[in-house]
């Protein structure tokens, strides 16, 4: 654990924040009917280019599993956006400690 200031930053904490605002970007483009946004993003894997520092690798191993899941519900000739948003939700949740 470090300090910045007053503020607590526990270790993977940086890392998550990142990919919970990339993964909300992803829904948003999703639930504003982008859904060729949403589905570019995560064929390409963007989120990869994020700072991940910190968090366990079980985790990443989790979060990479639900991210592929999204990517291929949008990857299908009948894309599912509600399937996608499942498994961006399944992700969004495995960095919030306690989910």
């Amino acid at each position: 654990m470090s300090h910045d200031g007053e503020q607590t930053v526990f270790p993977g904490s940086q890392g998550s924040a990142h990919l919970v605002e990339w993964i909300d970007g992803v829904l948003t483009d999703l639930n504003a009917g982008r859904v060729n946004d949403a589905r570019a993003a995560l064929q390409a894997e963007e989120w990869r280019a994020l700072n991940l520092s910190g968090i366990p690798k079980p985790i990443v191993n989790q979060l990479c599993e639900s991210l592929d899941a999204a990517a291929e519900a949008l990857a299908a000739p009948n894309a599912s956006p509600a399937d996608a948003a499942e498994a961006l939700l399944i992700a969004r949740s495995r960095c919030i400690p306690g989910a």
